[in-house]
């Protein structure tokens, strides 16, 4: 008999049937046996084997992406120029990322170079506490600029212009305003005007040495704190048994006459000339009660509030005196209350020519 397959006319899910001529037969019945036949994969299978192709999946998409994506900025020259347009010339959102970005980083710098800066003004000071009682700060003024500030009374050096001079600052109230200036240690000693190198200093010491080039010695010079101010110079030199310089000896302490070669300039007087000064001295004394009192009318009349200028002149002074009378007339100073005290009659004739007034005795001058 013809077999034929019949198809399930509900929807709900069935076995199968087969006819065999007018007797319909079970579909398992074709196997053979009476049971239902397992599935050839289980679920469990499955997804394991889902899992293993989703992973492969993946990183398929990731290899894929790195292998058609361009390595560099060299390999997209478009990128590349826009990102240095962009650094150069600003603007845009990539411009201003670039602005915050480097505005970051150059603060960042500052800052590390200013913290840098403080840590090291504040331990930096260009002297030691073990010399601040005398020594706090240092300044270079020009030579010819502070004999211009201030007149120190002795004449200035003819190589002032190419030279400066030293400020020695020893107290922090001294310093200049800008007290960094001075005190801190900033390479090279600072190099002020007169004006502001001395702006506060209330008392100022000053001292002028030299160093003879001809005589070629070693000089120091030694600031000694803490001490009386005495306002003197001591001089300390090398000298051997007959009084010549001699560095393998020790310093000792020397007149203040004593040159750099050794030579003493100071001129012991003889006992002719000690005699000599001894009588004109007795002669003084003598008409001591006399002098004071022709001298005491004549200060009455030239005394300007209390006070009188006295100066002495010989013959062989007779042109400094001119420069002083004509220096002060200049600059028009008053010296009717200046006295002079000339040591012989033409002095004299001379200073009462100049208008000045004179004191001259024949038993004291």
């Amino acid at each position: 008999a013809k077999q034929q397959h019949i198809l399930p006319t509900t929807s709900k899910c069935r076995p199968p049937t087969m006819r065999r001529g007018n007797q319909t037969l079970p579909s398992s019945s074709r196997t053979g046996g009476g049971a239902l036949q397992k599935p050839f994969i289980g679920t469990a299978t499955w997804a394991i084997l889902l899992v293993f192709s989703s992973l492969i999946s993946f990183y398929a998409g990731v290899w894929t992406a790195l292998a058609v994506a361009p390595s560099s900025l060299n390999e997209c020259p478009d990128c590349r120029r826009s990102c240095l347009d962009a650094a150069e010339f600003g603007g845009g959102e990539l411009g201003h990322s670039l602005e915050i970005i480097t505005g970051r980083k150059i603060r960042k710098a500052l800052e590390t170079q200013c913290n840098a800066y403080e840590s090291k003004k504040d331990s930096s000071h260009r002297f030691p506490d073990s010399v601040s009682h005398f020594a706090n700060g240092l300044a270079r003024v020009g030579h010819k600029e502070l004999f211009d500030q201030y007149d120190f009374g002795v004449p200035m050096s003819d190589r002032a212009h190419k030279q400066d001079a030293l400020i020695l600052y020893d107290s922090q109230s001294s310093l200049p305003s800008d007290k960094n200036v001075a005190a801190q240690l900033n390479g090279e000693i600072p190099r002020l005007s007169a004006e502001d190198a001395t702006e506060n200093c209330d008392v100022m010491n000053a001292m002028f040495i030299e160093n003879p080039a001809r005589a070629r010695s070693r000089q120091c010079l030694a600031i000694v704190g803490g001490q009386y101010q005495s306002y003197h110079i001591q001089r300390w030199m090398r000298l051997n048994s007959e009084e010549k310089p001699d560095s393998n000896k020790p310093l000792q302490l020397v007149g203040r006459w004593r040159r750099n070669d050794g030579n003493d300039e100071f001129l012991y007087p003889k006992q002719r000339a000690i005699d000599m000064h001894q009588e004109l001295l007795l002669t003084y004394l003598n008409h001591l009660k006399s002098t004071k009192q022709n001298l005491s009318e004549i200060l009455k009349n030239i005394a300007i509030n209390n006070t009188v200028i006295v100066v002495t002149a010989n013959m062989g002074q007779s042109e400094l005196l001119m420069n002083l009378i004509c220096s002060s007339r200049r600059r028009g100073l008053d010296t009717k209350n200046l006295l002079v005290f000339p040591t012989d009659v033409h002095t004299k004739e001379l200073a009462e020519s100049l208008g000045l007034t004179t004191f001259y005795d024949d038993h004291v001058s």
